[in-house]
C-alpha cells in the first residue's frame, strides 16, 4: 500500500470515530431542540449545543480533506474544490455539490459569526441537524469507493 493509500486509510478511521462522537452529541441534543427561548437555555445545553456544533463542523471539514485525498489519488484536479466535489458527484459519492456548499455555508455562518437573533440560529442548527443523515451517507459512500477501489478501511 503506499504512503498515500495509508493517510487515505487513516483519515478513514478518522471520520470514523467523530462520526461516532457526531451520532452521540446529536442524540444528547434531541431533548433541546428546537430551542424555543435561547435565553432560557442553561449551562449543560449550550454546552450541548456547542459540543454538536463542533463536532459537526470538524466532521465535515475532514470528510472534504478525505474527498480532496481521494481525488489526489485519483490524479484528478484538486486546486479548486469545486473540482473535487464535482468529481465526488460523477463518483456518486455526493448527490448533490451544491447540497455540501449549503452544509458548508451553514457551518461556516455558525463558526464564524457570532450571531444573536434566535430565529436565525434556529434555522441554522435546524439545517445542521437535517444534514447529519445527509453526511453520513456520504461517508459511508466514501469509505465504500476507498474499500472497493483501494481495498482500504
Amino acid at each position: 500500500m503506499t504512503e498515500h493509500l495509508q493517510l487515505i486509510a487513516k483519515q478513514l478511521t478518522h471520520l470514523q470515530r467523530m462520526r461516532e462522537y457526531l451520532a452521540y452529541s446529536l442524540d444528547r441534543c434531541k431533548d433541546i431542540f428546537p430551542v424555543e427561548n435561547w435565553q432560557a437555555l442553561s449551562f449543560e445545553q449550550h454546552e450541548k449545543l456547542a459540543a454538536f456544533r463542533v463536532r459537526f463542523s470538524e466532521f465535515q471539514e475532514h470528510m472534504g480533506k478525505t474527498m480532496r485525498a481521494v481525488a489526489t489519488e485519483e490524479e484528478v484536479e484538486t486546486e479548486r474544490f469545486g473540482a473535487v466535489l464535482a468529481f465526488m458527484e460523477k463518483l456518486g459519492i455526493l448527490e448533490s455539490a451544491e447540497r455540501w456548499k449549503v452544509i458548508r455555508e451553514i457551518r461556516n455562518a455558525l463558526n464564524h459569526e457570532y450571531e444573536e437573533d434566535a430565529e436565525q440560529l434556529k434555522q441554522f442548527f435546524s439545517e445542521m441537524f437535517k444534514a447529519v443523515p445527509e453526511l453520513f451517507v456520504i461517508h459511508q459512500k466514501l469509505e465504500a469507493f476507498c474499500s472497493e477501489v483501494y481495498k482500504v478501511k
